[in-house]
């Protein structure tokens, strides 16, 4: 049985497909997307309780989220100022720390 739905969006293949795998395989249903420009069709098909995405994006969408978010911050960038309920984890993460991040949000 499939647990919360999870967006992730990354454009690098490598990432996403960590971040994907992880999910899945601790049952939630995950849905990949590596480009950026498709997530709000992707937000309103797949319905999701959470997306992952990195800081540049969620900052290009953040006033328009009305789901919470995983920002992944890159390890030698800039902090932002994240809204209600979002959670940020800086990159690389481990599949432990991001199942545990994503189940405080749900």
């Amino acid at each position: 049985m499939a647990r919360e739905k999870i967006l992730v969006v990354d454009d690098d293949l490598h990432h996403l497909s960590k971040i994907y795998l992880a999910l899945v395989h601790q049952r939630f249903k995950a849905e990949a997307c590596n480009n950026p420009e498709e997530i709000p069709a992707r937000i309103k098909r797949f319905k999701p309780s959470v997306i992952i995405l990195d800081s540049e994006e969620y900052c290009k969408i953040n006033n328009k989220l009305r789901i919470p978010a995983i920002v992944m911050l890159a390890q030698q960038g800039p902090e932002y100022p994240l809204g209600y309920g979002d959670l940020s984890l800086k990159k690389p993460v481990t599949a432990e720390m991001l199942i545990k991040t994503v189940e405080r949000l749900i």
